[in-house]
């Protein structure tokens, strides 16, 4: 089994990604947050940076493309394979905000089923000739899961290297339950299909991997996202889980539960740094901050008065103390794997 980053939008940028390998180097695949291609331009001095291979030394990275213009989609592929060597992208048909769903893009395309499947003609027959692999990362509809059956139909029909299916509707966000059900149509898909399959959706505990790979055996990969952010060793703990008949707790003992927190704290003050070096300011830095420890505050025993003194703190000399004490003085989750 294969294991992915999922990408996060103003978060899983080559900072992130970049300090998350260096301490924690055991994913297959990160995928870039999506890139929209602008009409008449190339790309951004951000996206350019994030895109760098000498920012993103040592690890397999995947663009992700956000529209629904088979000629931007064209475009920008060329651009990312002759300037910067990929040669695969990934389609992004799941983000569920409001503004990108209006204009027909990430998850709002599927409401427009002919108009996908003749931009994926177009794509594919585009790429064809290039050798650039396509993979799709998609949710399952709109409002009802009855959809999928023909998206899934769409994409059967297309030259794709992978299908990403994150089983929620655009209209649960990230509310409810992933609909198993609905990922079960495109596990029996996958059985004919050309395509490999992954599976994205709420694997925050090494169990959550666990009963993926039970009920749908032979599927090429896990993609986490939230679940990495707050548990950025969970894949070693996936992997480890692999090898063990019977499951074991968390730590082997008191010193490498005290070392795992050391390390999160050290992983911590590197991601400061460096994005210290390149915002403008300290507000942009504890923002950064402030988002990425809602996260991880959560691995945590009792994080709730350290999270507080985060929340309010208005200079990064406050919020590294209650950084520093929550490592120093609460102990991360005890449970078994």
């Amino acid at each position: 089994m294969k294991y992915y980053f999922a990408p996060l939008e103003g978060i899983t940028g080559y900072i992130y990604r970049r300090a998350h390998h260096r301490f924690y180097p055991g994913l297959d695949r990160y995928y870039t947050p999506f890139i929209v291609p602008k009409e008449k331009k190339y790309l951004n001095t951000k996206e350019r940076n994030d895109l760098l291979a000498a920012n993103n030394e040592g690890m397999q990275v995947i663009p992700q493309i956000m529209t629904n213009q088979a000629g931007e989609f064209l475009r920008i592929t060329q651009v990312l394979a002759q300037d910067y060597g990929y040669k695969e992208v990934n389609l992004n048909l799941g983000c569920p905000s409001r503004t990108v769903v209006s204009k027909k893009r990430g998850s709002g395309f599927l409401s427009v089923p002919c108009r996908l499947e003749a931009f994926l003609t177009e794509v594919c027959n585009g790429l064809e000739k290039s050798g650039i692999k396509l993979s799709v990362k998609t949710r399952i509809g709109i409002e009802n899961p009855e959809e999928f059956a023909d998206l899934l139909q769409i994409f059967l029909t297309h030259s794709l290297s992978e299908l990403i299916v994150h089983p929620r509707l655009q209209k649960d966000f990230y509310q409810n339950s992933p609909d198993r059900q609905a990922f079960f149509m495109a596990y029996q898909a996958f059985q004919s299909a050309e395509w490999e399959l992954c599976y994205n959706g709420d694997v925050s505990r090494v169990s959550d991997a666990e009963k993926i790979s039970s009920e749908f055996p032979g599927i090429s990969a896990v993609m986490i996202g939230r679940g990495l952010l707050k548990n950025p060793m969970l894949i070693d703990e996936i992997k480890a889980g692999e090898h063990q008949e019977e499951m074991v707790q968390r730590f082997a003992d008191e010193e490498s539960e005290t070392a795992e927190r050391k390390k999160r704290y050290q992983f911590y003050r590197v991601l400061q740094e460096d994005y210290a070096s390149v915002l403008s300011g300290e507000k942009d830095v504890l923002f950064k901050m402030k988002e990425l420890w809602s996260y991880m505050c959560q691995d945590f025993t009792e994080p709730q008065k350290y999270w507080k003194k985060m929340k309010k703190a208005q200079k990064l000399s406050d919020f590294e103390a209650a950084a520093f004490s929550l490592c120093r003085e609460q102990k991360l989750l005890s449970h078994k794997i």
